[in-house]
């Protein structure tokens, strides 16, 4: 749920595995997922619960960047500049006109959740 997802190479994995380890997925994790996730990456990682490398993550749209991992610092403190440099307040009304439909959806998803606790 990050404006910015920096990650690093290396041999591991990243993804949603809750179907693959018994778990029902969440509503709420579920439009998150496919409010970020380009939606051939959707299906195959809340329905089959695939995991990607690194590389395959940023292609999937879980990351936005991949790094060394000696870079990270780098790379970390590089976004921070350009974030810097905008207006909050312009960040903040635009981003809640992009993300309008994602907050009504992730409160109705909160709703049913709630519901399935009981």
């Amino acid at each position: 749920s990050a404006d910015y997802r920096i990650g690093v190479d290396g041999p591991f994995s990243i993804g949603l595995n809750e179907v693959m380890i018994g778990m029902t997925m969440h509503h709420a994790g579920i439009e998150l997922a496919r409010d970020r996730l380009r939606k051939s990456a959707f299906h195959r990682s809340v329905i089959n619960a695939e995991m990607f490398n690194p590389q395959d993550a940023l292609s999937a749209g879980f990351l936005d960047k991949v790094v060394a991992p000696e870079a990270l610092q780098a790379a970390a403190l590089e976004a921070a500049r350009q974030l810097k440099k905008i207006n909050m307040n312009a960040h903040k009304h635009t981003k809640l006109k992009v993300r309008k439909a994602l907050l009504e959806a992730l409160d109705d998803a909160i709703i049913q959740d709630q519901g399935h606790l009981g």
